[in-house]
């Protein structure tokens, strides 16, 4: 069955840039919320939300996980990392912590954002573990939801923001690597009102579901219409064999800006299949990238 309106559900990563629209659009329809976060003190204006709870833990200590899940109807994980910091960190959040989250919220509706592309035998680490995150998931669940977006972006994203910064320091036009590699961006608020529709949506037990925008554009037209909107030069187009020079370099430098596993993932693109459950079967009609993107009218000052 589908969760009632007035049910309690556990949001894993909920403190984050997709997990706070989810909140706003759970809350809105009437969720109890309970998050975790290591720091409590970061994030109190959530407590402002009456029906919200904050917990202060360790989302990989699955006793905590279970303590978790006590009285909820629902368990939603949104935790991912985009790289490692350790040797170990993907399959460690990507892998063990969906596993985690079965055995704890047995009997519970799972629901886990994975990414478009993933796979457990693609050649990039992050789509590998992403993968197996999904199998590990289904072997114990298989009633789970899997939510495959695309590039999600909004207010205070790592996509638009991102580059719009970057834009602000290359006058003469920014480098972007694999640029003719394919995407299909999805609103933030696209995103929590699909997720939040499956969650009550009884029929979308076990489903795969791929979220992604109303158009599909090389990540080079992308960075483009972002540069047009902030006034400054369009990007400078990298191959995909400068760009993997360029990630062979950038993956020593400090924060590790560009690594060659990043140039595997974009490679592939992120875009969903065709044919595959979506957004419109959830009821929701995605924003264009490029209205959307003039809506936030955010420039690059």
């Amino acid at each position: 069955m589908g969760v009632r309106p007035d049910a309690r559900v556990v949001v894993l990563g909920g403190c984050g840039f997709v997990g706070r629209a989810l909140v706003r659009e759970l809350h809105g329809r009437g969720y109890r919320l309970r998050l975790v976060t290591r720091r409590p003190d970061r994030h109190r204006d959530l407590l402002v939300l009456p029906r919200l709870e904050l917990w202060e833990g360790d989302v990989h200590d699955e006793r905590f996980l279970r303590e978790l899940a006590s009285g909820a109807q629902a368990f939603i994980n949104l935790v991912g990392i985009l790289k490692e910091q350790a040797p170990g960190d993907f399959a460690r959040v990507h892998e063990e912590l969906p596993a985690r989250m079965a055995r704890a919220g047995r009997g519970l509706r799972l629901l886990q954002v994975s990414a478009a592309g993933a796979d457990a035998a693609s050649e990039s680490a992050y789509l590998r573990s992403k993968g197996r995150g999904e199998a590990r998931l289904r072997a114990l669940a298989p009633e789970a939801i899997v939510v495959r977006p695309s590039v999600i972006y909004g207010p205070g994203d790592h996509f638009v923001d991102r580059f719009r910064k970057l834009l602000r320091w290359a006058p003469w036009g920014l480098p972007v690597p694999l640029a003719a590699s394919l995407i299909a961006p999805v609103y933030v608020d696209d995103v929590a009102r699909g997720i939040a529709t499956a969650l009550a949506r009884t029929a979308a037990a076990g489903q795969d579901y791929g979220f992604c925008g109303p158009e599909i554009l090389s990540l080079g037209d992308s960075v483009a219409a972002i540069a047009t909107l902030c006034g400054r030069a369009r990007p400078l187009r990298l191959s995909a064999r400068l760009s993997f020079l360029l990630a062979r370099l950038l993956q020593h430098a400090p924060g590790t800006p560009f690594s060659v596993d990043q140039w595997r993932t974009l490679k592939g693109g992120s875009v969903c299949p065709e044919g595959a459950p979506g957004l419109s079967d959830l009821g929701v009609v995605p924003r264009p990238f490029r209205e959307a993107l003039e809506a936030l009218d955010r420039g690059c000052a």
